[in-house]
C-alpha cells in the first residue's frame, strides 16, 4: 500500500512538473509570436500613407485579411462548425473530460493565434485556458494515474493562467473558482504542482517575459478611495454588461450572415484593419497598450476613443469569427475606464485615484466577465505585491460582480453555455442527469407480443410472467402499441390490438434522465417503453430502474464534490 502511494505520488509530481512545462512553453510562445507579429506590422513600410501630415500604414486591413483566410481555411479542412474555448473547458469538467475535442481544441488555439498576430483585437487567456484543459484531457486519456478527469483539466487551466500571469496562486484559485467550480483534497496536490511548475519554468525559461503590466504599487490609503470605489465599480458593471452583451449580439448576426454563404470574419478584418489604420492602439491583444495607460501616455478623449472602439471591435472579431479570448480585451476595457473615472473623479478626490482606479477597473470588468473575482483579485495581488491594490481591487470587484451576475449571470461563458441549453446555475448533478441517456439504462425484461395476439392467450402470458403490461410491436420492430392486463381480459378472444391504451407514454433513447425524470411525475403503470428515431421498441424503462439510475449519479458527484 505504501509503495503504491509513494508511486502515485511520483506520477503525480511527474504528471504536473510536465503540464506545467507545456503551458510555460506555450504561453510564452504565443505571447512572444503575437509580439513578434506586432512589431513586424508596425516596422512595415509598405502601403504607407498621409493624412493632415501624419503617416498612416494600410497593412492593418491586408494582414488580418490574410489571417481571415487562414482561419476559413482551417475550420473548412477540419469541418469545423464552431471553435472550442472555456465554456467548453467549464462544462467538460462537469461531465466527462473526454468529450472534449482534441482536434478541435488544438485549431483553435492556432485559430486564436493567427487572429492576435494579424492584429485582431482578441484575447490570450482564453485560448490559452482551453489549450490547457486540451492538454488536461491528453494526460488524462493516456491513463498514467487515476487522477479524475476533472482534476486533469483543472492541472491544464491552473498552469495556464499561472504561466500567462506568472501568478501561480491565481492560476489554482481559476481552476477551482471558474472552471471546476468545487473544492476538494484531491483536486490540491495536482493542481497546485501543474500552477508551480508552470511559473517555476517561466520565471526560468523567459526571465525576461516576467512583467506583463507595469505597475507602480503605491496605493492611497484605503479609508481615501472605498466611496469612489463603489461608485467606479456600477460603471465598471454597466461596460462589462455593455461588452458581453455586444459579444452575443455580434454572435448572432455573425451566424445569420453566415447562412447566406458570406464569410464574416473577411467583414471582421475589413472594419477591424480599417480602424486600426487611423486608431492601431485598438489591434492585437494590446498589453502595451495598457502598460502605456498606467504610465499616463494617452489624453482623456483619445482614452475614450479606444475604450469604445475596443468594445465594438472586440465584439465584431469574436462574433464574426475571428476567434480568440475575452480576457485581455476585457483588461483593456477595465484600464481605460478606470482612467477615465479617475480623470473625472480628480475633481473632488483629496488622493490621487489614477493607477488604483485602472487597476480596480481591469479587475472589475475582466473578473465580471470571465466569473472568477477571487482569481482575478490574485492576480492583481501577485502582479502588483500590493496588499492595498489587491483589496482596493476587490471593493470594485465585488460591486460590479454583484450587479453584473443579478442582470447577465455569472459569466460570460456561463451564457454562452446557456445559450445551447445548459445551465451552470443548476449545478453539476442537473448537468450530468441532462447528459445521461435512456439507451443506457434499458431492460428488455417485458412482454412483447404482436398485434394478432388474442386476449385470453396474452392474459395466460401475463399471468405466467407475473406482468400487467405487455408491448406490441410491427414489422421491422416498430412499436404499434402498450396493452395491459385490463386490456387483454377485455379482449377476450380476439386481437389485442383492438383494445391498446390510448396515447401512452413514450421516451426515446436518446432522451436523458432528467427528462424521463419530468416525464414520470404523473405516470401511472409499471413500465416506459423506449424506441429510437425510427420508432423501433428498443426496451423499456421502470421507475425502480429511473431512480436508480438518478441516485448513482447523484452518488457519484457526491462523492466527486466531497473527496
Amino acid at each position: 500500500m505504501r509503495f503504491q502511494i509513494l508511486i502515485e505520488l511520483a506520477l503525480l509530481l511527474v504528471v504536473g512538473t510536465v503540464m506545467g512545462l507545456v503551458m510555460a512553453i506555450m504561453a510564452n510562445g504565443f505571447v512572444e509570436g503575437v509580439s513578434a507579429a506586432a512589431n513586424l506590422r508596425a516596422s512595415s513600410e509598405y502601403l504607407q500613407f498621409s493624412v493632415a501630415g501624419t503617416t498612416y500604414s494600410a497593412m492593418a486591413p491586408l494582414i488580418l485579411l490574410l489571417a481571415a483566410v487562414i482561419i476559413i481555411i482551417l475550420r473548412r479542412t477540419l469541418k469545423l462548425d464552431s471553435w472550442a474555448g472555456p465554456a467548453d473547458s467549464i462544462l467538460a469538467a462537469h461531465t466527462d473530460s473526454r468529450e472534449l475535442d482534441i482536434k478541435k481544441g488544438l485549431a483553435s488555439t492556432f485559430a486564436a493565434f493567427t487572429s492576435a498576430a494579424g492584429g485582431g483585437s482578441v484575447g490570450q487567456y482564453g485560448p490559452l485556458v482551453h489549450f490547457g484543459a486540451t492538454v488536461g484531457s491528453l494526460f488524462q486519456r493516456v491513463g498514467l494515474t487515476q487522477i479524475s478527469g476533472d482534476v486533469f483539466l483543472g492541472c491544464g487551466v491552473a498552469a495556464a493562467i499561472s504561466a500567462g500571469f506568472n501568478a501561480p496562486l491565481a492560476g489554482v484559485i481559476f481552476a477551482h473558482e471558474a472552471i471546476l467550480r468545487h473544492f476538494s483534497l484531491r483536486a490540491v496536490a495536482p493542481i497546485f504542482i501543474a500552477s508551480i511548475s508552470a511559473s517555476s519554468f517561466d520565471q526560468q525559461l523567459f526571465p525576461a517575459n516576467q512583467s506583463t503590466f507595469q505597475i507602480v504599487a503605491n496605493a492611497p490609503p484605503l479609508i481615501q478611495t472605498v466611496p469612489y470605489l463603489i461608485v467606479a465599480g456600477m460603471i465598471f458593471a454597466g461596460l462589462a454588461l455593455s461588452f458581453m452583451l455586444a459579444l452575443r449580439y455580434a454572435a448572432v448576426v455573425g451566424k445569420k450572415i453566415q447562412s447566406k454563404n458570406i464569410e464574416p470574419p473577411l467583414i471582421a478584418a475589413v472594419v477591424c484593419g480599417g480602424f486600426g489604420i487611423f486608431v492601431p492602439e485598438i489591434l492585437g491583444i494590446g498589453v502595451d497598450v495598457v502598460n502605456n495607460l498606467f504610465q499616463g501616455g494617452y489624453s482623456i478623449q483619445y482614452i475614450a476613443l479606444i475604450l469604445v472602439l475596443k468594445l465594438a471591435i472586440t465584439a465584431l472579431c469574436i462574433g464574426f469569427g475571428l476567434f480568440g479570448g475575452v480576457f485581455s480585451p476585457a483588461l483593456f476595457i477595465g484600464v481605460s475606464a478606470g482612467a477615465i473615472v479617475s480623470t473625472v473623479l480628480s475633481f473632488s478626490a483629496s488622493a490621487s485615484l489614477n493607477q488604483v482606479m485602472m487597476i480596480a477597473g481591469m479587475a472589475a470588468v475582466s473578473s465580471s466577465v470571465i466569473g472568477a473575482p477571487i482569481a482575478v483579485i490574485l492576480i492583481v495581488l501577485e502582479l502588483t505585491g500590493s496588499y492595498e491594490y489587491a483589496v482596493s481591487a476587490m471593493v470594485a470587484v465585488i460591486v460590479s460582480s454583484l450587479i453584473t451576475h443579478r442582470v447577465f449571470g455569472l459569466s460570460y461563458f456561463d451564457r454562452q453555455l446557456k445559450d445551447r441549453g445548459i445551465d451552470m446555475s443548476l449545478g453539476r448533478e442537473d448537468i450530468q442527469l441532462s447528459r445521461t441517456y435512456l439507451k443506457n439504462h434499458l431492460s428488455r425484461e417485458c412482454i412483447i407480443v404482436e398485434a394478432s395476439e388474442s386476449g385470453s392467450s396474452l392474459s395466460e402470458i401475463m399471468t405466467e410472467r407475473q406482468m400487467t403490461e405487455a408491448y406490441v410491436i410491427g414489422r421491422k420492430d416498430v412499436l404499434v402499441g402498450k396493452v395491459d392486463i385490463f386490456g387483454a381480459q377485455q379482449a377476450r378472444g380476439n386481437p389485442i390490438a383492438t383494445e391498446l391504451i390510448k396515447d401512452p407514454l413514450i421516451l426515446k433513447e436518446t432522451d436523458s434522465l432528467k427528462t424521463a425524470l419530468a416525464s414520470i411525475e404523473s405516470f401511472v403503470g409499471e413500465s416506459v417503453p423506449i424506441v429510437n428515431d425510427a420508432g423501433e421498441f428498443q426496451g423499456v424503462l421502470t421507475e425502480g430502474m429511473l431512480f436508480s439510475a438518478a441516485s448513482s449519479v447523484k452518488a457519484a458527484i457526491t462523492k466527486l464534490e466531497k473527496e
